[in-house]
This record gives structure tokens, sequence and C-alpha cells, in this order.
């Protein structure tokens, strides 16, 4: 790209090559820009105490998390178009010519923008990726990687449209695209060392293998599945740091390295194949193979253990006993003992912990209720093995 401001004498920017598009009933610039280049084209830095017009307040810490996405992963990001508004008349744009001066498209071609009205210009999707790339830029020092992030480049969608009330509308309404359901994330997203655990649980666990739901974020009463993929990569993160505890950036690179990695696997899956199946009958029966995965959607009125809730206690009952005790078995033996049968009424495990009503048939209750059943689960079977 040529530099960004031209010294022609009518000011405006240099070309850019651009598509340009209608939609919504407005002329559209669709081209790429490089990271240098931004600075030019929208001169306001982002900061946290300007209110946009045509956006929401900027929040630090998500600024934040894209630029230490950036800096953490130079040669493998993806970053999304930004969403820019601008004044009608501020722009000009020439479709390409031949030689003959006929046009090949009247969609393709250069886009001008006035440099005096650059100042009508919007961020109404995107300011958050703005500020970051600034101060990702900013913070490295002159070299390689710095030149080579500069060269990259992001999507730019301009549109001719000055109007604040549809700006606003049009930032709302960009807004309302729907989100990937947590069962996607959790298949596609390899960077997360739990979804990886779960991917690999689900694939080689004699207990979940052929039991975990791929494609619905929940399980049916009539599913033969025990448990939802991103379910599982929850319940999963639980056994190895806790039903409160959060996987940090730091934490997870480390669980990412080969080594690490294979550790936690091997972690998960004595958890997945051995505790499981020694807490509960429920489980053993179908890790054996002595309990068809046709029985399971029947089984659900005769045991809570087929609860997803209930796995994700058992996950931190497992984590929080291993605190202290290397040994798993004793709390394995408390709890296979324990009734799970619905509309049980004292006496019962979870009705005792506080997460299932006397004579109720479904667990409920906060995190703050299930984190004070998990100590309660495992205060007792300590008790029960003095």
């Amino acid at each position: 790209m040529a530099p960004l401001i031209s010294s022609n004498v009518d000011q405006h920017l240099a070309p850019i090559p651009s598509h340009r598009f209608r939609q919504g009933g407005r002329d559209v610039y669709y081209f790429t820009c490089d990271l240098a280049t931004l600075d030019g084209l929208l001169p306001a830095r982002v900061d946290e105490n300007v209110i946009k017009q045509a956006n929401r307040r900027l929040t630090p810490s998500h600024a934040k998390n894209i630029q230490e996405y950036l800096e953490t992963r130079p040669d493998d990001w993806l970053l999304g178009a930004m969403l820019l508004g601008i004044a009608p008349d501020a722009v000009q744009f020439d479709p390409y010519e031949n030689a003959e001066g006929e046009r090949f498209n009247d969609n393709f071609g250069e886009l001008r923008i006035k440099s005096r009205r650059i100042n009508t210009m919007r961020i109404f999707d995107g300011q958050h990726r703005r500020r970051a790339i600034q101060d990702v830029l900013a913070s490295m020092e002159n070299g390689e990687q710095r030149a080579a992030l500069e060269k990259a480049s992001l999507p730019i969608v301009l549109y001719a449209e000055e109007d604040m009330a549809a700006l606003r509308q049009m930032f709302s309404d960009a807004s309302k695209t729907k989100n990937p359901e947590a069962n996607v994330v959790t298949q596609f997203d390899q960077r997360d060392a739990f979804n990886l655990m779960a991917q690999r649980i689900a694939d080689k666990s004699s207990l979940f293998s052929g039991r975990v739901e791929m494609n619905r974020t929940t399980v049916a009463a009539g599913s033969q599945r025990l448990i939802a993929i991103h379910q599982l990569a929850e319940t999963l993160k639980t056994t190895e740091i806790g039903y409160n505890g959060r996987n940090t950036r730091a934490r997870n690179r480390t669980f990412m390295l080969n080594s690490e990695s294979d550790e936690l696997f091997a972690r998960c899956l004595t958890w997945a194949d051995n505790f499981m199946p020694r807490a509960r009958q429920e489980y053993d029966g179908l890790a054996s193979g002595e309990v068809a995965d046709e029985q399971i959607p029947y089984r659900r009125a005769d045991s809570l253990a087929y609860s997803v809730s209930f796995m994700r206690i058992l996950a931190g009952c497992y984590h929080d006993w291993r605190v202290e005790n290397d040994d798993w078995e004793p709390l394995a033996a408390f709890i296979r003992g324990a009734c799970l049968e619905p509309g049980s009424g004292r006496g019962a495990l979870l009705v005792d912990a506080g997460i299932v009503p006397d004579g109720g048939t479904t667990l409920v209750g906060r995190r703050q209720q299930f984190t004070r059943a998990i100590r309660y689960i495992v205060r007792a079977a300590k008790q029960a093995n003095c």
C-alpha cells in the first residue's frame, strides 16, 4: 500500500484498493489495512475514559486480553473485521478503468478519503481490537517481530453513514450475531488444555468413549450419552484445579507443553477409568460393558449418578481429597456406599449435603451450595475412615 497521506492538493488520503457494495441502503467499502497504517487511518487513541458516541465504553481488560493473544501468538492469530462509519461526502470511489478508459466493474476500484473529513469516521465495532493493536505495537522494540506484525493486515468494512442514531443501531445489530455454542467451542478451540483433554477422554476412556454428546449443549433425558463435550472439559478441569479453580493463561501454557499434556491426560484418565468406576456401581457397569448403553435412559430414573452435576461434584471431591491424600480409594468407597436414589429423604448423601431437597429428584443450588456440598462429602468421607 502507498503512504497513507497523499501530498496531492486535493488533500485526499492515498488511494486504497477497495470493493464497493450496497448493504442496508448504504454504500459500503471493504478493504484491508496493515496494522502500522491503522494509526494514520484512525489517529485518535481509544481511551477508557472516553465514551465513543457510536460505541460502548472501552473495557481495558478486554483490550488487554487481545493484546496478550497477539503477543503470545505472533505468527498464528486471527482477528475479525473492524466496522467503521464515515460521512458519505468524505469518500470518493473511482472504479478501475482499462487503457481505453472503460470500466472493468463499477464495484472494484480505488477509495479516497478526504483528509479534512477523516474526523467523521467512527468505530462502531472493533475498538478493543484497535486499542490492543496500538498497545502491542507500542510495547515492542523495533525488530523482526514488530516489522512482521506491522505488515500484517486487518479487514476494514467502511459504511457511508454518519447519522449517530443509525450508527448506534448498526452497533446493536452487529452485536446480535449468535455466539458459537459451548460444545462447538470445546471441539474447535485447540488452545485450551482441557478442551483437548475432553476430546482425548471422549476417545480413549472406557467409561466415556461413545457416551459423550458432541452435537448438543445438554444431554437429553432419553439420550444414551452421559455428558456433553464442554461439560466434560469443565469436569476434567475441576479434577485438576478444583470446583472454583481458574485455568489461568500461565497455567494453561504449562498444561499445553507436550510432556505436561501427557501427564495431565494420564491424571484425567485415572479419574475417569479408575476413580469413577470405583466410586459408583453405575459407572463400573458401563466401563466394564456389563451395562448396555441402551439402559442409560431408563436407569436415570433410579440413580442421580447419571446427573452431569453429580459428576462435576465427584470431580470436585476427587480434587479436594487429593490435596491432602494420594490414596483416593477411601473416598471412592465412601461414595459407592451412599444412597443416590431420587426421592430419598434425610440420610441420603446429596440430601444431607444440601443440594437435593428432602424427597427431591434433581440436584439444585448455586455455586456456593455446590462448593459446600463438596466440602461436606469430603469431610464425611474422612470421618468415615477415621
